[in-house]
């Protein structure tokens, strides 16, 4: 949920940081070529310079809205609470120096205070909150009223943060200062190039933050004649920005033939150019486990092979009085080295890095595509159902949502789950007769969906397996019927039937999430049989089966149904399925009924007919030698209560003929 709340929050204010790098560029055209734009150039550098000033703030606003989204608290409280401590604890540290050192873009700051401030009104709501009634209508009103003296509160509590991060940072930073140890100036700039990347990688402006913890002193010395660490770094380490920002551009293209991605990258291609790389940092590369060991290793690539390539071969560097002379850190690739060498070796120097960094990331991009799923809607839904984080899959959160089968019902998918929580999930019961004893002690457990007081059957099931989430709801059904069977057994002893989805089965931290939960109680799993085709499924079912759990086969006599699952599989009930009951009044559906349960009979198998819905039906089950019988005859999923009650007054005469 965090990690979701601070993506959305990068992602949201790409626009902003976009504009800055625009207008930096448009700063620097205006100033090369002394273009009269509005009204001077100067108009221009002093919107540009008042942009970035507030680009610090604007992540405070981002990261305080979407983390109070997540955590349901009033987003505008936050908002606000989160401002005023950054504000304040911004004159508290720079009011000496006369805000010459105003911070720049993401800092430690704008990203841990908005999260401290947040949390503390979460936490503090239940106990300073003013408790006023919501009534006559004025739910919004009295809602933020009731945070009056919980706002003042967690300031006090967010401003003492601020104030303590900012003194350990000052020790900190004063007794770590890599640049304080004696090594060669390359080295250092290389740890200078690896802090850059891991500020990038969790979303804080790298250049800015460095530059503020431990100066740029290292940029402005002489790497050789001509060249200052500083050049270097923009002509031969940044190309297209921090971390190689044009080889990542050029990878994504190559790597993927997802419309989406490529949109994207299309748009990033113009910025990429003139070495702004906000976009593609953002939406591909922040909190992605995946980029990490790329985005840090290119530059530090660069650094070493292109150092190595200029002390080898012979290039001589324009001094910056020459007067054709002129590189930003926003000139293009090529350009650049040739306005400084006018030569086009460097270029060659520069392309032939652009290629090893563009592999480098294709490598990886590609198994990022491979293994991503859509752990965004994961986290929703394990939030909104309550559902503890162990089953949570191995790739980390996605800018892209690259599963090609569930593009296209993305919008239901991120409709469905954001309804989906615990107050409008539950389980109903559908009682399995024992029609030989006249007895009612099996129940299978059905999932329902609460629409404002209209009990709906589970229409979302098929999207959220195709979006892979199925064992999320798999463990939620188990935690609800392990909590309802206290109150079940309070009036008898039921054998709850549970359905598995085929990739809960597959999941080992799932299973072992599920057989945790239901420890110790009576339960039959039902399966259906294309679990049996994955191996790790298989795994799966025998650790079922181990622990003492007995396996049902749903659905028999559709889809996968074969012969060898019986032979293969240690299977103690069998459900044939409602299309063969339906044709068991006809000659061939009979006979097949027939044989079916006598086979299940020698196996010793209980059968259980399911969908039965008639008396003709019921009669001819009896005769066959049916163990169990489920249907609308008897009745349909209901409640706990209704369920308990039902089962106390069953009476077989009140069905038959």
């Amino acid at each position: 949920m965090f990690i979701i709340s601070m993506q959305e929050a990068f992602i949201a204010i790409i626009p902003y940081f976009v504009l800055i790098g625009l207008l930096v560029l448009t700063d620097n055209i205006v100033n090369y070529f002394k273009i009269d734009l509005l009204a001077s150039p100067k108009s221009v550098h002093h919107f540009t310079v008042l942009m970035q000033l507030l680009s610090s703030i604007i992540p405070v606003i981002s990261i305080s809205y979407f983390l109070a989204k997540r955590i349901k608290i009033s987003e505008i409280i936050s908002i606000l609470l989160a401002i005023t401590t950054y504000i304040a604890g911004i004159i508290y540290e720079y009011a000496p120096n006369n805000f010459t050192n105003f911070p720049i873009g993401f800092t430690v700051q704008s990203i841990t205070i908005p999260i401290i401030s947040t949390y503390f009104l979460k936490i503090l709501y239940p106990f300073f909150s003013l408790k006023l009634e919501i009534k006559d209508g004025k739910t919004h009103a009295y809602r933020l009223f009731n945070y009056l003296i919980v706002f003042f509160i967690a300031f006090l509590i967010s401003i003492t943060f601020y104030i303590v991060i900012d003194y350990i940072m000052d020790i900190t930073i004063a007794k770590l200062n890599p640049f304080n140890l004696h090594l060669p100036d390359i080295f250092l700039l290389i740890i200078r190039n690896i802090m850059v990347q891991i500020f990038w990688f969790f979303g804080i402006h790298g250049e800015h933050m460095v530059n503020a913890l431990f100066g740029k002193e290292i940029l402005f010395k002489t790497i050789m004649p001509n060249l200052t660490y500083g050049e270097f770094q923009s002509i031969f380490v940044n190309i297209g920005g921090a971390g190689v920002g044009l080889a990542l551009l050029l990878a994504l293209l190559l790597s993927t033939k997802d419309k989406i991605i490529k949109k994207i990258t299309y748009i990033s291609a113009p910025f990429a150019i003139f070495n702004i790389d906000n976009i593609l940092i953002f939406l591909s590369v922040v909190f992605n486990r995946f980029m990490f060991i790329p985005f840090v290793l290119t530059p530090v690539l660069n650094v070493l092979l292109a150092y190595l390539a200029l002390n080898i071969m012979t290039i001589h560097f324009l001094s910056p009085n020459f007067e054709n002379y002129y590189i930003v850190w926003s000139t293009p690739v090529f350009v650049d080295s040739y306005l400084k060498t006018h030569s086009l070796i460097p270029s060659f120097i520069q392309l032939t890095l652009l290629i090893i960094d563009t592999t480098i990331y294709y490598y990886f991009l590609k198994r990022f595509f491979k293994y991503q799923s859509l752990n965004n809607h994961q986290a929703i839904l394990e939030h909104n159902l309550e559902i503890d984080t162990e089953i949570k899959a191995s790739s980390d959160i996605k800018a892209f949502q690259a599963n090609l089968d569930i593009i296209d019902a993305n919008a239901k998918v991120n409709e469905i789950i954001n309804k989906l929580n615990k107050d409008n999930l539950l389980i109903h019961y559908q009682p399995k007769v024992n029609i030989k004893q006249n007895k009612i002690e099996k129940f299978e457990a059905l999932l329902r969906y609460n629409d404002k007081g209209k009990i709906k059957g589970p229409f979302f099931l098929d999207i959220i397996e195709k979006a892979g989430l199925a064992p999320i709801i798999d463990i939620w059904v188990c935690k609800q019927i392990k909590n309802e069977l206290k109150e079940f057994k309070k009036e008898m002893s039921p054998i709850i039937s549970i359905n598995l989805h085929p990739d809960t089965l597959k999941s080992n931290n799932a299973i072992n999430k599920i057989l945790q939960i239901l420890r110790g109680e009576n339960i039959i799993f039902e399966i259906i049989e294309r679990s049996f085709i994955d191996k790790n499924a298989i795994s799966n079912i025998n650790k079922i089966k181990k622990a003492g759990y007995k396996l049902s086969i749903d659905d028999y006599g559709v889809g996968y149904s074969s012969l060898e699952t019986l032979i293969k599989q240690d299977i103690d009930e069998l459900k044939l399925d409602k299309s063969i009951i339906n044709e068991i009044e006809n000659k061939k559906g009979y006979l097949i009924c027939k044989n079916t349960v006598n086979l299940c009979k020698e196996l010793n198998i209980e059968v259980v007919a399911e969908g039965v819905e008639n008396k003709n039906q019921l009669e001819i089950i009896k005769n066959l030698n049916i163990d169990l019988v489920q249907g609308f005859l008897f009745s349909k999923g209901i409640s706990l209560k209704e369920a308990v009650k039902f089962a106390k007054e069953f009476e077989l005469k009140n069905f038959v003929k």
